[in-house]
């Protein structure tokens, strides 16, 4: 509710009783009453402004802010200018710095990003446009460029690349065998040079050689060559997980921006997009004490949060997940997981300890250089 405030001389105030005027609210403050008045009200009175001495000194309610707003008009007017000034001067690319010891690959890398959008004194790019941007760099100069990196520190670009170096590898002749990385029941022999002695579903234990490099005629070695194949066999693993059933966690994905956050009367309005589940760092530019508007420049991060509370079943399989991708990335990319067997559950008050047993498909080639025995 608006509320009108006015001081009244303490010997016209009685007078002013007779003339129907509802007053909300009085205070006395030596010779003069402070009176609390409606619109209405506060109309009624200051008609007889200059007969009693009123004073209108203060507001309450909107119509404070709006008397404040109106009698700033000008300040605001250049404060919001300014403030949409320096937000376009924040996402304009004013530096380029590109980090290589190589002059040919910094002239088309910097060639790359201007053709790209990247230059100086353009807008800078969102996180997606720049990964886009990335790989296309990337694969137009796969044969030059082998990991590029593009770091935006406030107005300025910094790009980290490695140059791609071609080694040209010479045949290796050293004589040797292809033997057994672990224990194992061979799946498949992929050899390209030397001789097979192992069958498939032959157990191997760790060293046995699969393919030999030599060469032999009537049970005498005639040669000596470099064996060369590829074994996948079955192996072995017993992986053990606890895993709690109040489950939570955040984690970042990379994504982030900056987006002003203007506050009015307690109501926020964010110019800039939104993630979904955002952590925020907020940075003061504007506020005061008898402004309601508030001004502050975020910093946010997009994340993941999970946050489940699981049953013993549920908490059980969520358990095998994590063993499965706990095995998975310490084995070689190419293995897989043939077959899982439960060999043990826990139950404890907070957690569920699981054994797990696996049979996997893995690489297993291992080389081993054939020691030369003196004639």
């Amino acid at each position: 509710m608006d509320l009108y405030i006015v001081k009244v001389s303490s010997k016209y105030f009685n007078r002013l009783i007779h003339y129907s005027i509802s007053i909300l609210n009085i205070k006395r403050k030596g010779d003069f009453y402070y009176l609390s008045l409606d619109k209405e009200n506060y109309d009624k009175i200051m008609k007889f402004q200059k007969i009693y001495e009123i004073e209108l000194v203060d507001f309450k309610g909107l119509i404070k802010y709006k008397h404040i707003f109106k009698n700033n008009l000008l300040f605001f007017i250049f404060f919001f200018l300014s403030l949409g000034y320096l937000f376009f001067l924040s996402n304009i690319i004013f530096s380029i710095e590109i980090k290589t010891n190589n002059k040919e690959i910094e002239e088309l890398v910097k060639k790359e990003l201007s053709k790209n959008g990247i230059s100086l004194y353009k807008f800078v790019k969102s996180f997606n446009q720049k990964e886009e941007i990335k790989k296309k760099i990337i694969k137009d100069n796969k044969d030059q460029i082998d990991w590029i990196e593009i770091t935006r520190s406030g107005t300025r670009y910094i790009v980290n690349v490695e140059q791609r170096v071609i080694k040209e590898l010479e045949e290796d002749k050293t004589p040797v065998d292809i033997v057994a990385l672990k224990n194992a029941i061979i799946l498949s022999i992929d050899a390209r040079s030397g001789s097979i002695v192992k069958k498939l579903n032959d157990y191997v234990k760790k060293g046995d050689i699969i393919v030999t490099g030599s060469i032999t005629h009537k049970d005498s070695v005639v040669d000596l060559v470099h064996a060369s194949a590829t074994i996948y066999g079955e192996t072995w693993y017993n992986v053990h997980v606890s895993y709690p059933f109040a489950y939570y966690e955040k984690s970042y994905t990379g994504n982030s921006l900056k987006r002003l956050n203007i506050n009015f009367f307690n109501k926020s309005i964010k110019i800039g997009k939104k993630f979904q589940n955002e952590e925020i760092e907020e940075i003061n530019i504007f506020s005061h004490k008898y402004i309601p508007v508030k001004f502050s420049l975020e910093e946010v991060k997009e994340i993941v949060i999970i946050d489940d509370l699981y049953t013993i079943d549920d908490a059980y399989i969520e358990g095998v997940k994590i063993a499965r991708e706990k095995l998975l990335n310490e084995l070689p990319k190419d293995s897989r997981i043939l077959e899982q067997k439960k060999l043990k559950i826990v139950v404890n008050n907070s957690t569920i300890d699981v054994d797990i047993f696996f049979k996997v498909y893995e690489n297993i080639t291992d080389v081993r250089k054939i020691e030369e025995k003196s004639k």
